[in-house]
């Protein structure tokens, strides 16, 4: 029977949609849920200066306050419910709903967990409580209460799982187990899916008629549950292959069972048996086609085959039957970020963000895509917005002290590789993320001292040994620097830019051979305009004017008002007596750049060569002219 707030209530809300509904109101369904919230809340915001400890009255007005996003005046709403009735599970789930939006994780599984105490069948509880864990990282608890929700959700009968359109967006805010993705190793978070109580293994029926077995319906479903169970506790034990069986079991007695086949599939995933977890996964998208999960792990699973347009096509079909699960969006934007679709990855990012605005995968794999792009400052607010969540995340740190640098913020830099350092002085990253910031700063002394740090703590990453190198190189230290570039490609011998920096040293001790021979690798490796520019250059010094030439050729076909390029083939050109030839690129140099002396002096003497005297006075005189006036102006 309504009480009196219930039935206010009412009459308010159908008299107002009554009018909303004449003729010539076109914006009745825009500002209807609105409305409707803000009606409930003044109604019971009446009924409470009457009563202030009307249950019904503060219960409506939470929920009411959390839907409109005021998560503090929901949270005051439910502890005056909790302080008159402690035992009531729906002030515990409002609230917890709050403090997850908040980012008050752990008071959020708090309260998820007393609700659970209090009604063991609340499936949205499990569920939120499970999105909760899933963002702590404890996987296994997430995967644990996903379970629990699924196997709830499926026995109700208007179960999402049994019937299409029902997935609309919990009041957890529910955001799933996400594959996630973040740099340092841009694939360093664990893969992880949604499990359902569902798994299943391909082999002979068996408790059938053809054993002599013949079950009732009800029979069937009882034998069925009971390998669920024993899987289920194989599976929380760890030991798949057992879990595997006993679903294998539930799926011989009944073929359709979809929580068995689904949780095999989970089950084949974990032990790597990835194209057994697809057939299984497929096996269950035919029985139950509205399950969202079921598509969101398969795509789990073919992006664990670099399948990415399998996984993406997954990804759409979960967003399609569920479009408020942060998760789906940011896997299918990881996806993306896979195959270098860093605009599509930064949309779907965008849209995780507009669902769960404390999804801090979303943000930090955003940053990712927008460093990709160049879009630096957009990248650097990302990552800021992502450590407002975690705020003593290392890696959000580390990656934030990288885009400062990139930046030129140079002070920010330090102070955030410095923040790093503090939270987990075991990072080798951060060593050396400062040591880059500290040569930056023309601070070799401590740049060295940073990036010996970081080989201390990890001696098999290349990159530092090559960091280190460069360091030693700019303080004068060549063999040092030999010695650290050798380490580096020792680890790491197809990277081009290890060759290019150590013929660099081979040029200071003038050992243009094995210069040429580093550049001959790096052009092997990458070819580049820039590594034929520097090999012509250690040609001429070992007096190979003809291959010096060609790899100037090469050079200016790419960029034909190459300054440097154009004079030094020229000398080239010279050197080998081909006197017109050089004239031509000297000529072009000069138009380039009308006072440069030397193109002049050696035009001056090619021309002299050929005995055209006049031409070569004049340019002569030119370039001493230039001369002067450079010298003058020094």
């Amino acid at each position: 029977m309504c009480d009196e707030l219930e039935a206010e209530l009412v009459r308010v809300v159908v008299d107002r949609r009554r009018r909303m509904q004449e003729p010539g109101r076109t914006d009745y369904r825009r500002f209807k849920y609105s409305s409707d919230l803000e009606n409930t809340i003044a109604i019971c915001s009446k009924k409470l200066t009457k009563d202030p400890r009307h249950q019904r009255a503060l219960y409506l007005r939470a929920s009411a306050y959390l839907k409109k996003g005021l998560l503090l005046e929901a949270v005051q709403d439910c502890e005056k419910l909790i302080d008159s009735d402690k035992e009531f599970a729906g002030s515990y789930y409002i609230r917890g709903c709050a403090y997850e939006r908040m980012g008050e994780i752990d008071k959020s599984i708090s309260d998820y967990t007393k609700v659970l105490t209090l009604d063991p069948n609340h499936v949205n509880a499990a569920y939120a409580r499970g999105a909760c864990q899933n963002r702590k990282g404890d996987f296994l608890k997430a995967i644990e209460d996903y379970s629990m929700a699924l196997e709830k959700d499926c026995d109700r009968p208007s179960s999402p799982l049994k019937k299409e359109g029902r997935h609309g967006r919990s009041p957890s805010n529910f955001s799933g187990i996400s594959t996630g993705s973040y740099e340092e190793n841009p694939n360093n978070y664990p893969e992880t899916r949604v499990p359902e109580n569902t798994s299943t293994l391909n082999s002979p029926r068996a408790l059938d008629s053809s054993r002599g077995f013949v079950f009732s319906n009800e029979e069937r479903k009882k034998t069925s549950e009971h390998w669920c169970t024993q899987a289920t506790t194989a599976k929380k034990q760890g030991d798949y292959m057992k879990a595997i069986k006993c679903y294998t079991e539930a799926i011989n007695i009944d073929p359709k069972q979809f929580k068995a086949l689904f949780n095999r599939a989970f089950a084949y995933d974990k032990l790597g048996m990835v194209d057994e977890a697809i057939k299984d996964y497929t096996t269950a998208i035919s029985i139950e086609s509205s399950s969202p999960f079921a598509y969101y792990n398969r795509g789990i699973t073919y992006d664990k085959k670099s399948d990415h347009s399998s996984a993406i096509k997954d990804f759409t079909d979960a967003i399609r039957i569920d479009p408020q699960k942060a998760d789906f969006y940011h896997n299918r934007g990881f996806a993306y970020r896979k195959i270098a679709q860093y605009e599509n990855a930064i949309e779907d990012y965008t849209s995780a963000i507009e669902i769960d605005p404390c999804h801090f995968k979303a943000f930090s794999n955003r940053a990712y895509c927008w460093e990709k792009i160049n879009k630096l400052s957009a990248a650097e607010q990302d990552y800021k917005n992502a450590l407002q969540i975690q705020p003593n995340n290392a890696s959000a740190l580390h990656h934030l002290g990288t885009v400062q640098e990139r930046l030129g913020k140079f002070k920010d830099s330090l102070n955030t590789f410095n923040q790093v350092l503090r939270i987990d002085s075991s990072f080798a990253a951060a060593y050396n993320g400062r040591g880059l910031v500290y040569d930056r700063l023309n601070n070799s002394d401590q740049a060295l001292q940073d990036f010996t740090a970081s080989i201390e703590l990890d001696e098999t990453n290349p990159v530092y040994w090559h960091n280190r190198a460069c360091c030693h190189r700019n303080m004068g230290h060549l063999n040092e620097a030999l010695s650290d570039f050798a380490k580096a490609l020792e680890l790491d011998p197809e990277n081009p830019i290890i060759y290019s920096n150590r013929a660099i040293v081979w040029r200071k001790l003038e050992d243009f051979q094995k210069a040429m021979e580093d550049y001959s690798k790096e052009i092997e490796l990458q070819e580049s305009v820039k590594a034929h520019n520097n090999r012509a250059y250690c040609y001429a010094k070992l007096n190979l004017l003809k291959e010096a030439v060609e790899d100037y050729s090469y050079v200016i076909a790419f960029e034909k008002d190459n300054i440097h390029a154009l004079h030094n083939r020229g000398i080239s050109y010279q050197r080998l007596g081909e006197f017109n030839e050089a004239i031509d690129d000297f000529t072009q140099a000069i138009k380039l750049d009308p006072t440069n002396a030397n193109a002049y002096y050696n035009r001056g003497c090619c021309y002299d060569s050929i005995q055209e005297l006049d031409l070569a006075i004049c340019d002569y005189s030119i370039a001493l002219e230039l001369e002067t006036k450079n010298r003058n102006k020094s």
